[in-house]
């Protein structure tokens, strides 16, 4: 399968109370194109690191972010990576959703006579063209999550970063953001997704990985998770929560 993303021996190290802390030790991992990863693990893990170093935020200490291609830790000129933080905030509330649109088209630089296209083009895709001229502070949580979607979507990235895309929502809306992420992953775009939500995380991802204490712990499928609690606790478990749960302990920093 045609990899849109390789991160290799990526390390993440600063100075900790006069001692160095490894935020991220030597960790590799790939991305296919239409491809669903799901990073876990307890907070400290290196979650955060890896997406900020992905979505080009931080620096690393060393390694390689190669996406499509090319080495993005080491140029200003690297392809378009689309991130969704979520949340309340980030929107001009007095603005309408288009108006909003608009103004990040332009910090995307999606050419001005391109920007009401590619405004009404994102917007079909989250199914807010009914709403485009409604301001933000009229939507809901989930039109606001789903705007967010939006906005990462813009230039048509080859990679979406999405961070806890339904936090904070029902079951029914976030079942239809769930649906929106599959239909995106079905047109090719690769999704790196981080979820505290483990059922969000059976439904949604081809391949998970679950970091401790900066390190890979485990590569693979959700149904490999599983049968890894199984072999390593000696139960019969089988869901990714319980499973996670069983390997917390081995995850956590000492």
């Amino acid at each position: 399968m045609n990899k849109i993303l390789i991160v290799k021996h990526l390390k993440e190290t600063y100075q900790d109370h006069n001692q160095k802390f490894k935020a991220l030790d030597d960790i590799s991992f790939a991305i296919n194109q239409g491809e669903i990863l799901s990073l876990l693990g307890p907070n400290g893990a290196g979650k955060t690191t890896t997406v900020s170093i992905i979505g080009g935020y931080l620096i690393p200490t060393s390694g390689k972010v190669i996406l499509k291609g090319q080495d993005i830790t080491t140029t200003s000129k690297r392809p378009s990576i689309g991130v969704s933080f979520g949340g309340e905030m980030g929107f001009y509330r007095n603005a309408t959703a288009k108006q909003n649109l608009k103004f990040f088209a332009d910090l995307a630089k999606v050419p001005f006579r391109k920007q009401n296209d590619e405004v009404n083009r994102v917007l079909a895709t989250v199914e807010l063209s009914n709403v485009a001229n409604k301001k933000i502070g009229e939507f809901s949580k989930g039109m606001v999550q789903r705007l967010h979607i939006a906005r990462a979507l813009l230039g048509s990235p080859s990679l979406l970063l999405l961070d806890e895309p339904t936090s904070g929502l029902d079951v029914e809306i976030a079942h239809t953001i769930q649906q929106t992420i599959k239909n995106l992953a079905d047109t090719g775009i690769s999704i790196l997704l981080t979820s505290h939500t483990m059922t969000e995380v059976e439904k949604l991802a081809d391949k998970v990985i679950i970091l401790g204490a900066g390190k890979i712990f485990y590569t693979g499928t959700v149904s490999g998770v599983v049968n890894l609690a199984n072999s390593t606790t000696q139960k019969s478990l089988d869901n990714l929560e319980d499973a996670y749960m069983a390997l917390a302990p081995k995850l956590r920093r000492k």
